[in-house]
């Protein structure tokens, strides 16, 4: 997918990470000139529940607007693989690099805790609070992502 133009607006440039149902890449979005992430699930591990789950993570996260949670801009399917658009966070995940101070914690999981408060209000529960699921810039922001079984 490296090079590709997908859906006519966003240059795939490189890939992020790969989960379970897909790939996460770094594209261009040549419409607002800006750099973006793209998840695209994978059509043969998908099936209809894949699609709906993508959708339904996309719904989920376009509702809530806060600092600690990943923006969605997009979702489309291109080729029969659905893709979903979303602010792309220069740092790490949680799960590749933890917090080295006690400090460092509180201030990680205070961060988390505005995040899920927030998407709580606006009746969504994430279901799925793990290390990967949560990136932290260089600044030290962190940002909650994968809505993708959140109710």
């Amino acid at each position: 997918m490296i090079g590709e133009l997908l859906h006519s607006r966003y240059h795939i440039e490189s890939q992020l990470g790969e989960g379970g149902i897909g790939i996460v890449y770094q594209a261009r979005d040549t419409t607002l000139e800006r750099d973006v992430a793209v998840k695209v699930l994978s059509p043969h591990r998908l099936g209809t529940e894949g699609r709906a789950r993508l959708l339904q993570e996309a719904r989920a996260v376009a509702k809530l607007n806060h600092p600690n949670i990943v923006t969605v801009y997009d979702v489309g399917e291109c080729q029969k693989a659905p893709f979903i658009v979303m602010e792309l966070v220069a740092g790490q995940s949680l799960e590749e690099e933890k917090p080295e101070t006690a400090d460092g914690v509180v201030a990680l999981a205070r961060q988390l805790c505005d995040a899920l408060d927030h998407a709580h209000t606006h009746g969504i529960i994430h279901r799925d609070i793990k290390p990967a699921n949560v990136i932290v810039a260089g600044d030290g922001t962190a940002k909650l992502m994968d809505f993708g079984i959140a109710r």
